[in-house]
């Protein structure tokens, strides 16, 4: 083999390498989901049932609260992607709490952004939502991701042929004698 064609596939082969360390900071942990994992629904229906079971879940955040050892998170849960991202949409309509041993500070962890955990479950909370009593799902979190605010691409169906140029090949004055081919106005 030539040296030139060794120097080649080493360039290659670094820099695949490279751009694989590159691909993603999520934690190994939260890549795979535990089997037999209940819904936040379910759990929300019969907490009981499934105390102690290991979930992972994500969702929005609606409010951190701080103590003086934990913070609660609380989400507004919805479906992950295969790479442990929550979607910006869908799910079950259910709020979860996060309990996360040590302190968050809730100018990173603020309301709209999107968080995942996978922990244990724990004996349900009962708090208002507005004048409604709401039996949150408790999840001792540990391990957890933050991943940005959503921010939406283009509208589905919306798409642009980037070699259409409406003026081509006669400017925007039209093709003279007939500006409007083929109607001669």
């Amino acid at each position: 083999m030539s040296s030139s064609y060794v120097r080649r596939t080493r360039l290659v082969l670094l820099s695949c390498s490279l751009l694989g360390a590159c691909a993603t900071n999520v934690p190994t942990g939260l890549r795979e989901e535990p089997p037999g994992a209940p819904s936040p629904k379910v759990v929300q229906a019969e907490p009981e049932r499934f105390l102690d079971r290991e979930v992972r879940w994500g969702g929005e955040i609606l409010d951190v609260r701080n103590s003086s050892t934990a913070t609660e998170v609380e989400l507004y849960g919805r479906p992950l992607f295969y790479d442990a991202e929550p979607r910006p949409d869908g799910g079950d309509q259910v709020r979860f709490i996060a309990r996360i041993e040590g302190f968050l500070d809730p100018a990173e962890y603020s309301p709209g952004k999107r968080m995942t955990v996978r922990g244990r479950l724990a004996e349900p909370l009962t708090r208002p939502v507005g004048d409604y009593a709401y039996r949150y799902p408790v999840v001792n979190v540990g391990l957890y991701h933050l991943w940005p605010a959503y921010v939406p691409g283009p509208a589905p169906g919306w798409w642009r042929d980037p070699y259409y140029d409406p003026w081509w090949p006669w400017g925007p004055w039209g093709a003279w004698p007939y500006r409007h081919w083929p109607y001669g106005w």
